[in-house]
């Protein structure tokens, strides 16, 4: 009888080894691929698991597929819908995440893409350049615009970064989630 209870607890001491085992394995293997997605995404907050398509992560310098540089200066905020989305309404002064890139109007060559920061960016349309406050307000989520923007609505005669003063932009905006 004594030996039946040894095997017993050997048996189960065992089990206990191996499942525990398998259990930390399964924990480290998926830890390990929320931390390598934080590598290349550290600008994504932890309730946002979207990442950007491609097209979004051109390198700064290339010319933007599929616009036409406008010779003229742009008089006014335009806003066109590329693709429609299907959820939520964006309102004023909300929380977006988005993917976006960024490209000097006259001549089509892109200054910054959300690729380059790691993947979508989450920011408040109350913290960005009047084009955004203005344009983004009535994309649904999933929703992309083009939105071609004054330099009265962008960084008017100031110089930055690769952007030179007095310049019109463009961006293509894919809105990924919002918090209103």
């Amino acid at each position: 009888m004594a030996l039946g209870k040894r095997f017993f607890a050997g048996f189960g001491a065992a089990l206990f080894l191996v499942t525990s085992s398998a259990l930390t394995i399964a924990v480290v293997l998926s830890l390990t691929g929320s931390s390598s997605n934080n590598t290349t995404n550290p600008n994504a907050s932890s309730s946002n698991s979207h990442t950007c398509p491609s097209g979004y992560d051109v390198a700064d310098g290339t010319k933007l597929q599929g616009y036409t540089p406008q010779a003229a200066a742009i008089p006014h905020l335009e806003v066109a819908d590329m693709q429609a989305g299907n959820g939520a309404v964006i309102k004023s002064g909300a929380t977006v995440s988005a993917c976006y890139v960024g490209a000097l109007a006259k001549t089509g060559v892109v200054f910054d893409t959300s690729g380059a920061h790691g993947g979508p960016a989450t920011f408040s349309l109350n913290g960005v350049i009047t084009g955004w406050q203005l344009g983004i307000p009535g994309m649904k989520v999933g929703g992309t615009r083009e939105l071609l923007i004054p330099a009265a609505m962008a960084y008017k005669n100031q110089q930055v970064g690769s952007i030179p003063p007095n310049s019109d932009l463009v961006f293509y905006v894919l809105v990924l989630s919002t918090k209103n």
